[in-house]
């Protein structure tokens, strides 16, 4: 009995590693994926999923996440990886350090861009539906994860860097949890964060759709964007937690 109930649990092991690979597998853009929200909000395990060293980098690869620990947000950007610390006060980026680990990571390779004028200025709600509605229309998969971008300026912009450290208060879940907002925040409840409010700053957001796939796997449960800021020059960077976009900004979809 016990030798047919342990290859009974080896054949659903397998079955299980063989189901996940085949989703890794068919999803588009070479979709890259590691730690998971959801399981991170009710365990509370902030430990390292993957060396930051082994995550796709090649040209045109563009991805979020945070390190191990909750210590820092990372961005890439054109497959050149970014982290910014929660040490420093001003959310300024530097290169990934030696030996460092993601915890939450979502990236995607594209070859090619569609460019789509924001017509109007729009708070976050009305443009997350813009992106949907645009990405139907290219024939994307709601169902499915993709990355997208925006360029321009942001009439409203509030951002964060996780700091690994003891947080004030507890309140909502948070990154890791990150979910509820709390006075318009993603309250967190694995570590402190420091907060930054820019309106008006100009820059790109870049970001992953997670269609019903993905959910709660690389965006916030109950969420379906995942977006970091980062300025034109490349030098500070961070969770999005609010924002608005004006118009003549640009949204790029991918294409290929």
């Amino acid at each position: 009995m016990n030798a047919l109930k342990h290859r009974s649990t080896t054949l659903l092991a397998i079955g299980l590693l063989a189901a996940g690979i085949a989703l890794a597998a068919s999803l588009p853009f070479a979709f890259h994926h590691v730690g998971n929200f959801k399981r991170m909000s009710h365990t509370g395990d902030t430990a390292g999923q993957a060396a930051v060293s082994s995550l796709p980098q090649a040209a045109g690869t563009w991805g979020v996440g945070a390190t191990a620990g909750l210590k820092a947000e990372m961005i890439q950007i054109d497959g050149r990886l970014l982290v910014s610390p929660g040490s420093d006060d001003r959310g300024r980026v530097r290169p990934p350090e030696a030996n460092e680990q993601a915890l939450l990571w979502a990236s995607a390779r594209v070859a090619a861009w569609a460019e789509v004028p924001v017509p109007r200025d729009m708070e976050q709600a009305a443009f997350e539906a813009f992106v949907q509605e645009q990405a139907r229309v290219r024939g994307l998969s709601l169902d499915q994860p993709f990355p997208f971008r925006v360029t321009g300026a942001f009439p409203r912009l509030r951002w964060h860097v996780v700091t690994g450290e003891k947080p004030a208060g507890r309140s909502s879940p948070g990154h890791g949890a990150h979910g509820a907002a709390h006075a318009g925040h993603h309250a967190n409840q694995q570590a402190g964060m420091k907060v930054f409010h820019e309106p008006g700053a100009v820059g790109q957001l870049v970001g992953v759709y997670s269609g019903t796939a993905l959910e709660g796997v690389v965006s916030h449960p109950g969420e379906r964007f995942h977006a970091h800021y980062v300025d034109d020059q490349l030098s500070v960077s961070g969770h999005v937690d609010a924002y608005a976009v004006a118009q003549g900004a640009v949204l790029l979809l991918p294409l290929r």
